[in-house]
């Protein structure tokens, strides 16, 4: 669903005459230091509003058992009707809970036929489960022909990510802020050269090819590279999941 970042808040109090630069290229720049800093972190980083129609499986259906839920914007589907049908489906306590494709930063609403359930009957736990807990369940089918505020359907309004850290906008700040003036020519850019050595006036200077440190998952600038290093100092591409059956298995609420 996300494929870059959402809510990627920026500090640029450490740069000098932002606001005197075009306002095209600050947001330009702006968007490309977000999105660089969020694949360069491990795509961790960055809040995402997100709305869901959840769709509950028949126990026939197996090539389907994975996805427990569906996009708001598949409802134009020709489908009619989604879930237990008939007898051809066992619905257990299990549609007392959500699977939410998370990490789940918190949820904004909860529509069932058309009517907002209080935030008191829910909870989430493992920042991915969302729980009924005013002893109720969820419901076993929902119309995806309609709105999500129509009876007959229910959706799931939540931020999805992980909320950016202090040091994560600071290093955004400095990035976008070297990217503007990379924009307008402004010789006080500090972004690493494509040349590699320069001598001039019997003085030599070596840079660092950007290329090598794309390739090391960097990006040249002091300030933002120690902040790299220290949210991702393995340079993974993502953030990694471990399971095993002989983990604990109880749960931790989160909202």
């Amino acid at each position: 669903m996300r494929t870059g970042p959402c809510e990627w808040p920026l500090n640029t109090a450490y740069c000098k005459g932002w606001d005197a630069i075009d306002e095209a290229a600050r947001a330009a720049a702006t968007d490309l230091a977000t999105e660089i800093l969020w694949a360069l972190s491990g795509r961790r980083y960055g809040v995402c509003p997100t709305t869901v129609r959840p769709c509950r499986r028949n126990d026939h259906d197996a090539w389907l058992r994975l996805e427990r839920w569906l996009p708001l914007s598949y409802g134009s589907l020709a489908v009619a009707f989604c879930g237990c049908v008939g007898h051809i489906c066992s619905c257990s306590s299990s549609g007392c809970e959500l699977s939410l494709p998370g990490p789940v930063h918190a949820v904004t609403r909860v529509l069932v036929d058309g009517a907002v359930v209080p935030a008191a009957a829910y909870a989430v736990y493992d920042r991915r489960w969302l729980v009924r807990v005013d002893g109720k369940c969820w419901p076993d089918r929902q119309d995806l022909t309609v709105a999500d505020d129509q009876p007959g359907a229910w959706a799931v309004t939540y931020e999805r990510g992980v909320e950016v850290p202090a040091g994560g906008k600071i290093a955004a700040g400095h990035m976008a802020c070297e990217l503007a003036k990379a924009m307008v020519s402004d010789n006080t850019c500090r972004l690493p050269r494509r040349v590699q050595s320069l001598v001039r006036q019997g003085v030599q200077q070596t840079f660092v090819d950007p290329a090598q440190l794309a390739k090391d998952g960097m990006t040249g600038l002091p300030e933002v590279d120690q902040w790299l290093r220290v949210v991702n100092p393995h340079r993974l591409p993502r953030d990694s999941v471990v399971w095993s059956p002989d983990l604990d298995r109880g749960r931790r609420r989160t909202s």
